[in-house]
Order: structure tokens, then sequence, then C-alpha cells
């Protein structure tokens, strides 16, 4: 059985004892209680409790042991100094499934992160798997288990969304929204501070669970980014990920360029998107996702726009053209049949359609209906208003009605919004069984998540062969320098050779002699390069001379770079000049929560300063590297401007695999900058000119 089925105790207990219960009025262990009976827990609930007494007819038990049978799970809201010698009694007890939800641990500091290593160390000593602490529980809408310590009430719907949550308030709020818009929940989690059962171990739990269609998650950190991706990719279900605790600056000094553009929060955009999850950085962006889920897959990018209002017609034609979608145009003999209903003859018939001139609104059920029937188009954006106690409140119900069994029918999602009072919007939503959004932005908008998540890349990607790779020469140069901070400039351009980095043609000197004889062997334009393990910036420390080719450069560039080097004795790498190429990055670092991550962008002097660069976490593919590539603001200057011809897309692409290999094989590898890369013509190659590679300290 694989791990992930062990997850299913915290949801269908056969029974549970709440520990922390009192007859008291404001304890809270009590409506624990109360929620699971509310919400119609079929199996035994046992109480636990330092005072005697009878909470809602069932008797408090002193202590664990008086109990008298097996127990499942253990649901815990005691003062936390208290935790670890009641989790020593569960052990002796034989429960292996806990939620703790009391608070007062490392959010407080010193004193609580002492009382969670004791939690931690009791747990691994008898097997207790435990969520929490910090936390308000579990919820299943499919059994009644209802762990919150707060009252629930019991209009929630079961519904097709399950919920893990960092915080136990922005949970519930989310699962209030849901039974708003009366989509419904099947399972919640709030998982606290993830001492003991993290999001990645619920997550693969929620991805196998029969009842959860979509799974959201609200999240402040990740306890392992890495294991999260490769999780989430193979997910056949739409995760959301609502990801907080944007901002926060890194203390390390970066050492490389690569180093130094990584924004934390830009890298869980780029991971979050490989992984083919969904970024939410609002509530109201989570919900209106949710909403477009509960639709209809819209397959294709061409859309109608019909809106009773001409005005948010428009609104919906501009939010369509920033999306990408298209507006084809209706034919002659569907817009004489709209035509003929029209009473002033003032509104021009296109798509976007405006009907504000058409009052019977079953004529608007065969607008839609025709809409929908044509190839041509791959869904529908419809707005309506209308006064709720008004004339036609009854025929706009009946045309919601309509509208949900069309979209049915025809397989087709129909983004439907609509202007009311909103005691009449709670009605409809409480009411029907279709998304209903508050204006044609948010309802474009779930449209294009909604074609985002049907046309996404199905699974994750293809283990590729490390091809051409000299895997072992390139361990045995980190071997020679497991010592250093840093390879010189010729390792690290042998590294990179390694894996299939075309380099120039390039020889050492020590002296004004030798560099005269190698650019005599090089035959024409070379530049020069002082050879020191990181040198950042070499144009701005005077460490490189470029374009030389007479005697007298070749003797002053050898007097100007061992002024730069100092006292020390100076090694010079003369490198063949490659003029043609256009200047790009590529790089990598070992990151903390994602483990190796590679970086792509223009290169040269710029690349700090104009920050144009895309990460992903290795290793990718080649259908990645190209989503890498076209995702910089300046990807249409490879593509070749003003004549120019188009750069060598297939190599570029080629490489950055590589990267990713390099930086899974040689975890040796703290930093690595390759910049800049000359990208050349169209089939004519790459050539990487200068690389630099930071390594971790050895131990």
């Amino acid at each position: 059985m694989n791990d992930y089925h062990q997850f299913a105790n915290f949801f269908y207990p056969k029974n549970m004892v709440v520990i922390g219960v009192s007859p008291e009025k404001d304890n809270l262990g009590k409506n624990i209680v109360m929620n699971c009976l509310t919400f119609g827990f079929q199996g035994e609930i046992l109480s636990v409790g330092l005072r005697s007494g009878v909470v809602f007819g069932q008797k408090i038990h002193p202590t664990l042991k008086e109990i008298d049978r097996e127990i499942h799970v253990a649901v815990i809201l005691t003062p936390a100094k208290t935790i670890p010698g009641i989790l020593d009694q569960c052990g002796q007890k034989g429960i292996k499934w806990a939620v703790i939800e009391s608070s007062g641990f490392s959010e407080l500091g010193e004193e609580g992160i002492s009382v969670e290593k004791a939690c931690v160390q009791v747990a691994k000593r008898y097997g207790i798997r435990f969520i929490g602490p910090n936390c308000i529980g579990v919820i299943n809408m499919e059994n009644g288990v209802a762990l919150p310590f707060m009252p629930l009430n019991r209009d929630i719907p079961l519904g097709p969304v399950s919920i893990l949550a960092q915080s136990g308030g922005v949970g519930v709020s989310y699962v209030a929204f849901l039974a708003e818009e009366n989509i419904g929940v099947n399972k919640f989690v709030s998982i606290g501070n993830k001492l003991n059962v993290d999001e990645n171990d619920l997550l693969e739990y929620l991805i196998h669970d029969e009842g959860t269609r979509i799974i959201l998650l609200y999240l402040e950190g990740f306890t392992d980014g890495r294991r999260f991706m490769k999780i989430a990719s193979k997910s056949g279900k739409p995760i959301l990920v609502h990801k907080s605790n944007r901002f926060k600056a890194s203390a390390e000094i970066a050492r490389s360029h690569t180093a130094a553009l990584l924004a934390n929060d830009q890298l869980v955009d780029y991971a979050l998107e490989q992984a083919e999850c969904v970024r939410v950085n609002t509530m109201d962006d989570a919900m209106d996702y949710i909403k477009s889920l509960n639709l209809p897959p819209l397959k294709g990018n061409r859309l109608a726009v019909v809106s009773r209002s001409g005005g948010h017609a428009v609104i919906a034609a501009d939010a369509c053209a920033h999306y990408g979608f298209l507006l084809p145009p209706f034919p002659d003999e569907l817009l004489k049949k709209f035509e003929s209903r029209l009473r002033a003859h003032v509104i021009r018939l296109q798509n976007p359609l405006d009907l504000g001139d058409i009052f019977d609104l079953q004529f608007y059920e065969f607008i839609v209906e025709a809409i929908l029937k044509r190839d041509d188009i791959d869904g529908l954006l419809l707005g309506h208003g209308y006064r709720h106690r008004g004339f036609e409140q009854e025929a706009s119900r009946s045309l919601v009605r309509k509208v949900a069994q069309l979209m049915d029918r025809y397989q087709k999602p129909v983004a439907l919004f609509i202007f009311t009072e909103s005691v009449e919007m709670d009605y409809l939503k409480r009411n029907f069984p279709i998304p209903i959004f508050s204006a044609p932005e948010n309802a474009m908008r779930a449209f294009y998540l909604s074609h985002k998540w049907a046309s996404r890349r199905q699974g994750p990607l293809s283990p590729s062969i490390r091809e051409d790779v000299a895997l072992e020469e390139a361990k045995a140069i980190l071997e020679r320098h497991r010592n250093q901070e840093a390879l010189f400039l010729k390792e690290a351009m042998d590294l990179i050779a390694c894996y299939g980095f075309v380099v120039p043609d390039h020889r050492m000197a020590t002296s004004p002699d030798e560099c005269l004889e190698a650019w005599h062997a090089l035959n024409g334009p070379v530049a020069m390069k002082i050879n020191r393990p990181h040198i950042s910036h070499k144009s701005d420390l005077g460490a490189i001379r470029l374009n030389l080719n007479s005697v007298a450069e070749i003797e002053g560039a050898f007097k100007d770079l061992k002024a730069v080097a100092g006292n020390q004795p100076v090694e010079i790498l003369i490198q063949s000049m490659v003029e043609k190429g256009r200047e790009v990055i590529l790089g990598g670092k070992q990151d903390e929560l994602f483990g190796p991550v590679i970086l792509f962008g223009l290169g040269g002097i710029f690349v700090e300063a104009l920050e144009d660069v895309v990460w992903r976490v290795a290793p990718i593919d080649k259908e990645e590297a190209h989503r890498m590539v076209s995702q910089i603001k300046g990807h249409k200057i490879l593509q070749g401007i003003r004549g120019e011809k188009p750069r060598d897309m297939n190599v570029l692409e080629t490489l950055l695999v590589r990267v990713s290999w390099m930086m899974l094989d040689l975890p040796e590898i703290k930093e690595i900058d390759i910049n800049p890369v000359m990208l050349l013509p169209e089939g004519e190659g790459a050539v990487a000119v200068d690389a630099r590679v930071i390594l971790k300290k050895s131990t």
C-alpha cells in the first residue's frame, strides 16, 4: 500500500477522543464535540478532561487510561506544555493519529521550540502521525468529521473542493466563500505549524481521494518545495496555490549574477507554473478560478460575448483582447434572426452582441443555444441585469436555469455575469447549478484560467538520457578543486565543455612572450582574461581586455592585467574573439526549498540592470526550455528583428536542458553563471565565452 493511503485515518476515523473537554461555558474542546454531533459524525465521540462532568449527554473521562477500548484518533486542545505528556499517553494507549490544535509552540519563540522538539520525539517513539500544532483541525463533509474548536454552521454544502490551509482563519474564510457560492467543500485541513504531517503528505492523499476534484492550498511557506513539485506535477486534478509571505528578503550575500537575480517569490511563480499548479494572489482570484473549474472546460480561444448592456459588452471585448481570445463574427443568417426581434433598430449587431433593445428573455435562450451550437465558438460570456422583485424576476431566473441546462447539453462553458441586488444574487448562487460572476472582467479571467487548465501539458516531463556528457571528467574537475571556494576561469570553461558547451579556442600564458605565442597560434583577434576563481564583473575590475590583434595591444594588455593582479603571479586565459552572437545568460544555483534551479535571460553587462530572466526547477526537458525562452520580455530579439537572422533556438534549448542536468549531477556546484553565451544565427550554434562556478564548502 502506498504511504499516502495512511492519511485517510484523519478523515475517516472509526471513533475519536477529544482531550481538553470540560462542561464550562467557554470551553473550546466542548465545541469540537458539538461540531461533530451537529455535522452528523456516526462514530463514537469520547471526551477527556481534568474536571469530571457531562457534555451533550456524554461522560467526561478523567484520563485516557479509563477508556476501555481502542481509540482511532485523538484531538488535543490543552496548554502547549502538556502536549508531550498527552502524546505519550496516546502512544501507550496505542493511538497512532492525532490532531493537535493547541497554540504556544515555535510561533512564540525558544520555549515553544523545546516543547515542539519533545512532541516530535514522543511521536517518533510511538509511530504517531499528527496534524498541527497551532491549527483548527479537520473537516470531512462526507461523514461529518468537524474538528475546529469554534462553532460551525451546518449550511456548508458537500462539494468538489478540498482545502489545505496553513492559517486556520484563512482556511475557514475559504470554506465560507465556497458555501456562499454554493460550490461546497469536500475536505478541509488546517495544517498549522506542520511539525509532523505537512502539506506534501496531505496533498498526495487528496490527489488520490475520490471525493476531491479541486485542491486549494493556502501556504505561508513550503516545507519541501522540491517534493511539492514532484507530487503536484503528477496530479490530474487542478491545484490552486495561494502563497503569501511573498517578499522575505534573503540574508545571504549573492556571489554571482544568478544568486543576485533570484527573488524567492519569483521562483515560486515559475516553480508552480512548471508543476502545472495555478498560483492565485487573492481570495477573489481563487474563487473565480474555482468557479471556472465548475464549468465545462474551455478547449479553444474563440468566444462569443452577449450582453444586455452595450458598455459591459465593450468591457468584455477589451478583456477578451487582453487575455488573447478571439471574437469570431456571427454569420449573416444568424444576425438576421437576432435583428428580427429588435424594437428600435438602433443597435449594430456583431460579436460582441448588445441585446439592450431586446426584452423577450425567452429569445435570449434561443440566442444562447444558437451560439453554443456553432463549431466556431468555444465558449460564451453572457451578461444580464434585472431588479429583484421586478417584473423580469421570474423570467430572469428561468433564463439562468435554461443557460445551465444548455451548457450541460453542449458541454461548452458559459460565464454568466449578472447585475442585481445582493439578496437576489444570493438566491441565484444558492439555487442554480451554474457559477455566477459579479463583473465581466471576473468572468473573462475565469475563462482565461479555464482555458489555461484545459490546454496544460498532461503529466510530468519525461526523463531524458544524458547524451554526450563527460560526467566522470566533470566530477574529476570538481574533485581536484574541492577545497576551493570557486573554480578558476579555465577549470570553469573546461567544466561546461564537459556538458556540451562549445567554448572558444584558448591558450594559457604567464608572460608577454607566451601571450604573443598564443595570439599567433589562435590567428586572429583575442580576448585576454585573468585566470582567477570568482571574478565578477571583469570589465569593471579591469580583469579583461577584448579585440586584441597586434603586438602592442597584446603586450599592453598583459601589463595592465598584471597590474590588476597586484603582487601575485598572473596567469592569463587567451581566447579567440566571438563577434557575431547575441548575448544570453544561462545559470543555476542550489535553492534551499526547491533544490537545483536554473536561470535564463539576455546576457552580458545588462543582465542585472534589466533583470529580464526566468527560472525553472531542474531537471527540464526541451519543451520546458522552449517555454523558458519564450517567457523573457526580450525573446523577440532572439527571433530576429530588423532583418537580423533568427538565433539558434534549438541549440539554446538544448543547452538549458544540459545546465539542468549539470545542477542535478553535480551538487557540489552552489552557483554557476555561463555569461555571456554568444547565440549565433540559426543553424550555427552557440559559444560560451565566460563561466563562473561557486562551490559548496566541503565538509
